[in-house]
């Protein structure tokens, strides 16, 4: 049997293949897909890298690593979820669950949805998993401050998550709509760095932030050297996205700030023992796991703390994908978060 998946050629062009059904093996669920959102960060990268040396020989590469669907099979192992069970999946490169039809997702991965959330709702589990590593990552306690950098669908939910937790949160972003979408979820935003440095000197009473997260995606070294001089001293810059660290010493020696780089879920990830033969990590010693990180962000949506239906811009069948991509390449300023559509589970929506 085959079924179709979403990739990216050689050129950068968006395109769908017939690729073989994944055989169901212990600790996966075989899942066909309702809904999976693109990451207009990471996956718009990918293609843009490839169209700017198109004469490069290349294979496919499959795009997308977040989606929720409907249990088909459950393997060995996974007696705690059965067929016809909704599920919100993260992929990994042991079991792709992105834009596919179907996916094969391992134990850790797969996360059985209560009746509150919605199949378009979980179809953001992997980046939300993402948003609260980069959280943790921060090492915040109730009523410290956070400046979060980047308002797109990341930055959002990092922002989002930071107020679900009691922290004081300020963000900015350039275009003033993604600013405005902020502050209608108790986010204190601006579309400019003068209006942010201004408020943190307010609300910090000149101290600076305990922490700045920065959800970007850019080859300069600016946004780090402005969380320099937003932050506290010992304060936290977290690089969520992808930022240069060409920055002048005297900025980190002055500030004496700790910068880290949050990578994706959280522990266990790229682990095979983890993600393929779903060995967990022990919970005195690793208390959020990937996989823990996950259900913590279906949580925060099941109990309302976090909002992402009004992020979801525009949605498209699976088989519009490249006009979807076009539609994030073309129009950033319109676009937050783009849903792909599948056919095949009418009637699992609750």
């Amino acid at each position: 049997m085959h079924m179709k998946q979403v990739f990216t050629d050689g050129q950068g062009a968006v395109v769908i293949r017939e690729v073989a059904m994944p055989e169901l093996r212990p600790q996966t669920a075989l899942t066909r897909t309702a809904y999976s959102l693109i990451s207009t960060g990471t996956e718009t990268m990918a293609i843009l890298g490839r169209r700017a040396n198109p004469d490069a020989k290349r294979p496919d590469a499959a795009i997308g690593y977040t989606n929720s669907g409907v249990v088909i099979q459950a393997g060995p192992g996974m007696e705690h979820l059965s067929p016809g069970d909704r599920v919100g999946c993260y992929g990994s490169s042991f079991a792709p669950a992105g834009h596919v039809a179907n996916s094969l997702v391992s134990r850790h991965l797969c996360i059985p949805l209560p009746d509150s959330v919605s199949l378009r709702q979980a179809a953001f589990t992997g980046l939300g998993g993402i948003a609260v590593q980069a959280v943790r990552q921060a090492r915040l306690s109730f009523g410290e401050t956070a400046v979060v950098v980047g308002l797109g669908v990341l930055g959002q939910l990092v922002s989002r998550i930071c107020v679900a937790a009691g922290y004081r949160v300020i963000a900015v972003d350039l275009m003033n709509s993604r600013a405005q979408i902020a502050g209608q979820q108790g986010v204190e935003a601006y579309s400019n760095a003068e209006a942010v440095s201004s408020a943190v000197a307010r609300v910090t009473e000149g101290n600076g932030a305990d922490a700045v997260l920065l959800c970007v995606a850019t080859k300069s070294s600016e946004p780090v050297r402005q969380a320099l001089e937003w932050v506290r001293f010992h304060g936290r810059v977290v690089i969520v996205g992808v930022a240069q660290l060409d920055v002048d010493r005297n900025l980190f020696f002055s500030k004496e700030a700790e910068i880290t780089i949050s990578r994706a879920a959280g522990p266990g990830r790229y682990d095979e023992s983890y993600e393929k033969d779903a060995v967990d990590l022990p919970y005195p010693l690793v208390r959020w796991s990937e996989g823990r990180n996950l259900q913590e962000f279906i949580r925060l949506i099941a109990e309302g703390r976090v909002v992402v239906d009004d992020l979801i811009s525009h949605e498209f069948p699976l088989s519009e994908a490249a006009a979807a991509f076009e539609q994030i390449l073309e129009r950033p300023s319109e676009t937050l978060a783009l849903l792909l559509r599948y056919d095949g589970c009418e009637g699992a929506e609750h």
